[in-house]
């Protein structure tokens, strides 16, 4: 998870400086998209991880 967040930063940041004003919301939509994505994949993997635990 952490690669897709630096590689997402990275990207967001470039496109803050190099993009025209009018797409700022475009970076905004990118970066929520973004964190739904992380969001959903560290739900994803606790729950794999809390499904697989065993006692024994």
């Amino acid at each position: 998870m952490i690669p897709n967040l630096i590689g997402a930063m990275c990207a967001i940041t470039w496109h803050i400086y190099d993009n025209q004003e009018a797409l700022y919301g475009l970076v905004t939509l990118q970066g929520i998209f973004t964190f739904i994505g992380n969001s959903t994949l560290a739900i994803a993997s606790f729950t794999i991880f809390k499904k697989t635990e065993t006692y024994e």
